[in-house]
Order: C-alpha cells, then structure tokens, then sequence
C-alpha cells in the first residue's frame, strides 16, 4: 500500500458528492447518522472478491483531521453495503471519528467505473503495526444496481466460504423443462457454483450438475445473466455435505 499524500481542498472544508450516475438510475437518498447505523445493522453485507477478469477493486479515503489540513490514502474494501462499509489502511494513528467531508472512492468494483460517497467514521480498530480497520456509514445510499452488477461480475459475494476459479466441463440436466446442456464450471465452492452455458437457465430452477467422472449435486439457479458468448448463472447447492464433495471433486479435475 502506498504512502499518505496530501492535497489542498476548497477552503470551506467542504467536498462536492457528485449526483448520482445517471447511468444507475438511483435517486439521490439523503440518510441522518441514526438512521444509517441502523440500516447497516438490518442490511446484507458482501465480502469482498477479486473477480475472474483480474480487476481487482481500487479504493481511496480523503479526509480532513484540520481546517487547513487534507489527507488522500489508499485504503481496502473489507465489507460492503448500501449504507456503509468497513475499510483496512494504512497509517500512524486511526481515522478521527466523524471528521467533516471525509470521501471514499471505489474504482473497478461495477465494471470499470467508479463512485463517490460522503462518509462518517465510527469506529476503528488497530490490526498491525500502522494498520487499522474502519466501519464508514455512508451519507447517501449506495445505488442498489451498482451492488447489483457487482454480484453478478463476481466482484462481491455474501457467501461464507470462499470460491476457487476453474475451468472444468460439466453438464447441466433439467427435468422442467427436460434439458441435458453442456457447460463449464467458472468458479466453485462448497455451497454453489458459476456455470457458463449456451443456453439460459431459469431462475428458481431445480437442476443437477454432473461431473465426466459421475460426481453429481442438486442445486438451484439464483441468478442468470447472458455475456458476450455465453449466459452465466449461479447454482446453490441443495444440500451442503454434497455440495461439499462436488467441490472437492472439480478440484481434482
């Protein structure tokens, strides 16, 4: 991680929070401190994950610890939500507590774009020499389809377990509709697993996935997606001690 730099920001103190992408569509959703405390307690947080194309999420934190005063740090996503995250950085002494325009910016989360968002301080913890964990509330809410496209370029995740990256042949067979398709798994854990295909899965839809060697699991798709030459979509595994073999099985492929 990079060294703190410094920059001058307007002498009001203040930072300018961009209006929302119009290309998300999210109105701008203005939250009190209480109240953003209290969504984050009620909303699914998400880890945070590389993704299959390499682009790895880039975030900064700008803050002002005086009037006359203004820090720009690199900083990692630990956990996100619409309402607030909590960040690892790098630095002497924690982030004071609800210091005034504090900004973090996050790149390469939701394709190549970036947003903006104001931000609180509320707590801070120190996990090494010169390194701490933040929990940040957000001033507005995060735009639901940005979370959205995160999830499903598998930059984010809310499982459990971690995923491993893969390439291995799999087929697919439904029963309704009856559909035997040639696959690939694209990454896997012991609860699910992302296949490609040419052919959409439905939603809902109770399936199995097959191994060459006869290694089978039951699952259902939560989600579909179609990509340049192919459609992606998302299994959970019915049972969890067959979704456990199934994944030790396409290790071993």
């Amino acid at each position: 991680m990079s060294s703190v730099t410094t920059s001058n920001l307007p002498a009001s103190g203040s930072i300018t929070c961009p209006g929302p992408n119009p290309n998300l569509g999210n109105p701008l959703v203005i939250v009190s401190a209480s109240q953003a405390i209290e969504n984050d307690r009620r909303a699914p947080r998400f880890r945070i994950y590389g993704g299959d194309q390499g682009l790895d999420p880039r975030c900064y934190l700008t803050f002002r610890p005086t009037e006359d005063q203004a820090f720009r740090i690199p900083c990692d996503l630990v956990d996100l939500n619409s309402n607030g995250c909590a960040i690892r950085y790098r630095l002497p002494r924690p982030l004071p507590r609800r210091a005034a325009s504090t900004m973090l910016e996050i790149d390469n989360l939701a394709g190549s774009g970036s947003v903006q968002m104001l931000a609180r301080v509320h707590w801070s913890r120190q996990t090494g020499i010169d390194q701490f964990t933040s929990g940040l509330s957000f001033r507005r809410t995060l735009p639901e389809e940005f979370i959205a496209d995160a999830v499903l370029e598998g930059r984010i995740t809310r499982r459990a377990t971690n995923r491993t990256t893969t390439e291995v042949p799999v087929t697919i067979r439904q029963s309704q509709p009856q559909l035997s398709t040639d696959a690939k798994i694209v990454s896997s854990s012991p609860t699910g697993a992302q296949v490609e295909a040419s052919e959409a899965l439905a939603v809902g839809a109770r399936l199995m996935l097959q191994l060459a060697d006869g290694t089978a699991v039951v699952g259902r798709t939560v989600w579909c997606t179609a990509r340049e030459d192919c459609f992606a979509s998302g299994v959970a595994f019915v049972n969890l001690t067959t979704g456990r073999e199934f994944d030790e099985a396409v290790l071993r492929q």
